[in-house]
């Protein structure tokens, strides 16, 4: 697992998963801040900080947080999505 992550354009749709392994969705977006993580079905969306990311290792991006720590970083649909790369 890489802790720098140089290419946030290769995370793009990649998996994401909690610290303790727990899948959490997958990446559709980034701005300079944070990472826009959606669940299957686009059902929730969390705005997670990049500082809380953990690392990337080609196929997934790992947290730094457990699964049940990510309700403080809920946004609402769409919330954030329209202004990211």
């Amino acid at each position: 697992m890489s802790p720098e992550i140089y290419d946030w354009d290769a995370t793009l749709h990649k998996i994401v998963t909690s610290s303790e392994g727990d899948l959490v969705g997958n990446v559709d977006a980034f701005d300079e801040t944070d990472v826009l993580v959606s669940t299957e079905g686009a059902r929730t969306h969390y705005k997670i900080p990049k500082n809380l990311v953990e690392g990337f290792d080609g196929h997934a991006v790992s947290l730094k947080i457990q699964k049940q720590e990510l309700d403080k970083f809920k946004s609402g649909q769409g919330e954030g999505f329209g202004k990211v790369q």
